[in-house]
């Protein structure tokens, strides 16, 4: 069964979805929910082939666009207001699990009910913020060629060269440029042939990255909103995560996320570590290869 709606933040309107086996008001299922926070060149709908898959093996699946992404929407009041106060997504990621909790109550005698984090890119900084901030919500964590709050790496100078670009891009107001750009970098990967990534993958990458692009362009979404990354940040907080952990990355992506998903690797309690020959989009690449890795470690630490 799906359930959707809009919940009200101090900022705006979150957009969410919940695949359930089971009608709202039913005891959750011994399994975890599967929560899925998506990229910062896409939105929800990333993960739509994992919603497919995982909901078809009975697991319960949230999703959300995160604020100024997809259909979640910043009200007039935050738009208006200047300076901006910074997003703490992490938070907003608690208020849609709590969300969930409610439409499924947990008997008085349970705990409440814990997610599965996953998230790609933006997505897996957001993870790992999210989970430190919010142990009593968090059961396990997957993060997928990901950032690091205050983890620092820097990427060579044929990165960097590519990366120069995007200022250029954003002053001239070239919403279309960006969004090549990003497909370039974040499809094909910073230094791989243009148009390595499937045609596909890269038309859908494409249409997400046209959209954000011109929202950034306009002040009302994507990075036009400044992130508040968890206060200290994670890099030197990774010892207290004491729940499993899954990584991934992609071997042809930037050198910084490389990095900064190693370091996560090396740096948790309880870890594992896949490799694909891939960029940024590890799911778009390889979306049934991803499945099932992904469902194999979940068997294994909750079955």
């Amino acid at each position: 069964m799906i359930h959707n709606g809009y919940l009200e933040i101090e900022e705006g309107q979150l957009f969410w979805e919940l695949y359930t086996a089971l009608p709202v008001g039913s005891r959750p299922s011994a399994r975890p929910t599967l929560l899925f926070i998506h990229a910062g060149v896409a939105d929800r709908t990333l993960w739509d082939y994992q919603v497919t898959y995982f909901s078809s093996k009975g697991w319960d699946v949230l999703r959300y666009d995160r604020f100024g992404y997809g259909k979640s929407r910043p009200g007039q009041a935050y738009l208006d207001r200047g300076p901006r106060t910074k997003l703490e997504h992490y938070r907003h990621t608690a208020e849609v699990v709590r969300h969930a909790q409610t439409l499924r109550p947990t008997p008085s005698d349970a705990d409440p009910e814990k997610v599965v984090v996953i998230g790609l890119s933006m997505g897996a900084a957001t993870s790992i913020d999210f989970a430190l901030a919010f142990p009593d919500l968090v059961c396990g964590l997957v993060v997928i060629a990901g950032g690091l709050s205050g983890f620092d790496h820097p990427n060579t100078p044929e990165e960097e060269d590519m990366f120069a670009r995007e200022a250029i891009l954003t002053e001239s107001k070239d919403a279309e440029g960006l969004a090549n750009l990003w497909v370039r970098l974040w499809g094909d990967g910073p230094l791989q042939p243009e148009g390595r990534l499937r045609k596909e993958a890269r038309q859908q990458l494409y249409t997400w990255c046209k959209d954000i692009a011109a929202r950034e362009l306009n002040g009302t979404g994507g990075s036009a909103f400044e992130d508040q990354d968890l206060d200290p940040p994670a890099v030197g907080r990774l010892s207290e995560i004491q729940i499993p952990v899954a990584v991934a990355i992609g071997t042809l992506d930037e050198s910084s996320t490389i990095s900064a998903m190693r370091y996560v690797s090396n740096h948790v309690q309880v870890s594992t570590l896949k490799e694909y020959k891939a960029a940024h989009m590890v799911n778009l690449e390889y979306p049934d290869e991803f499945n099932v890795w992904l469902h194999e470690w979940l068997s294994i630490h909750f079955k």
